[in-house]
């Protein structure tokens, strides 16, 4: 593994990672890292670039929907599964 050294860490950041490690009973070494992974979206050891390049190849297929948006969904589905006896 490779390591880094950090300057000038604002105060704010520096208490935010005291926090994490004192919370989680870790160093502050594995706290940053938590935080860094959580800033940066990582559950693994996959690089940003991947991560990124992944997401933004689905980014215009995906969305967060509303109750609303699941809702009207759900009866326009309920409508095309209906059997038009006419026609069968």
């Amino acid at each position: 593994m490779r390591q880094m050294t950090l300057r000038d860490i604002p105060e704010e950041i520096e208490m935010v990672v005291r926090n994490e490690a004192s919370k989680k009973g870790v160093s502050l070494n594995k706290a940053f890292l938590t935080l860094l992974r959580r800033g940066t979206q990582q559950t693994t050891g996959q690089s940003p670039t991947v991560n990124r390049q992944h997401k933004s190849q689905f980014t215009r297929f995906c969305g967060i929907w509303s109750d609303e948006d699941a809702v009207e969904f759900d009866k326009a589905l309920l409508e095309q599964r209906k059997i038009d006896n006419e026609v069968w």
